[in-house]
């Protein structure tokens, strides 16, 4: 992230300089001949959707303080990424929350959402895009703000790098973690999330035999933080208490606000599934630590993670800029018997 001494971002500090840009990948920059070593996992065929008679923990759960599932996760959640050598690889959101914090993300936050109204609509841009995916929970805040019309929410933003993301609305951003990706190389962000996650082995051709041993003895580690934001759009993004100049969004979590979390086993998560015929196959192989909060995000700082990934990343994360939908939160017969502490 470029800041001047006012802490303000370079695409705010000069906006028709950037106005001028258009977003190039990393991608571009290699030959066609720089073959990609994690594309195209086959592990992830192999753990693909299974039946959820069958499937083990599932994920996005149910957070809230004190609630039980009645599936066995089999696995301890991993502590700290770090010392299983877990590094991100890959960022990616959903549009409202797949998983449920009581009172601050759930099934009570929702909302009447028009991103096609006058005051929801960038002046001067094209009609505004219909949501896309099945949605998630919204946050408490986000309906308080919209239904009293809240200035932070009243006006469109000008999405630079981001698509299809509105004002106003909640979205769970997802840092995909594993012992597996090409940590520290050009190769450490991929798309899918998935081809990141089991990158070396791909690389070292392992079976899915092996693979499943190698997460049941902890030899290898996969994880996912998870943390919820309603985005606003303030006249001076830059003054404003929700832009995080100081935050790596491209790594992880916002630690600075992230001060109740959860730890649990659980699985990947994504729209095609459900709780009825469709899970997933990484059932009980994915540690997730969630933030039960729900916290405010300027859009200028999303636009900004956005950028990032165009720029950063040498696998082409072009789609990842758009939200994904969300999975309905996991029932308790899907979810496991820890208890969420």
């Amino acid at each position: 992230m470029v800041k001047g001494e006012d802490k303000s971002l370079a695409q705010d500090a000069c906006p028709v300089a950037c106005g001028e840009c258009t977003a190039l990948h990393r991608a571009d920059y290699y030959s066609a001949a720089s073959e990609n070593p994690c594309a195209d996992a086959p592990l992830r065929v192999d753990l693909g959707d299974v039946d959820c008679i069958t499937a083990a923990v599932q994920s996005g759960a149910d957070v809230t303080k004190g609630t039980v599932g009645l599936l066995e996760a089999g696995l301890e959640p991993i502590v700290d990424y770090n010392d299983m050598g877990m590094c991100t690889v890959n960022v990616h959101w959903h549009l409202g929350a797949e998983h449920r914090s009581e009172g601050e993300y759930d099934e009570s936050c929702d909302f009447e959402q028009d991103t096609t109204d006058d005051h929801r609509r960038l002046r001067g841009s094209q009609e505004g895009r219909q949501l896309s995916g099945r949605k998630g929970h919204m946050c408490c805040d986000a309906k308080e703000m919209n239904e009293n019309h809240d200035a932070l929410v009243a006006n469109e933003y000008d999405w630079k790098y981001c698509t299809d993301m509105h004002v106003g609305l909640t979205y769970e951003i997802h840092w995909p973690h594993s012992s597996l990706g090409h940590c520290n190389s050009e190769w450490q962000y991929q798309e899918p999330f998935m081809d990141g996650v089991l990158c070396k082995a791909t690389i070292g051709s392992v079976d899915i035999t092996t693979a499943l041993e190698m997460i049941g003895d902890r030899s290898v580690g996969i994880g996912v933080e998870g943390q919820v934001f309603t985005i606003v759009n303030s006249d001076d993004p830059t003054s404003s208490e929700y832009m995080y100049p100081a935050w790596d969004a491209l790594n992880g979590w916002n630690t600075g606000v992230a001060t109740d979390t959860v730890a649990y086993q659980g699985s990947t998560t994504g729209d095609a599934a459900n709780n009825d015929d469709v899970c997933r196959g990484t059932g009980g192989a994915v540690t997730w630590h969630v933030d039960r909060g729900c916290h405010r995000l300027e859009a200028a700082t999303m636009d900004n993670l956005c950028r990032q990934m165009l720029l950063v990343a040498t696998d082409d994360m072009s789609i990842d800029v758009a939200p994904h939908g969300a999975r309905e939160t996991v029932s308790a017969e899907l979810q496991t018997t820890v208890e969420m502490a």
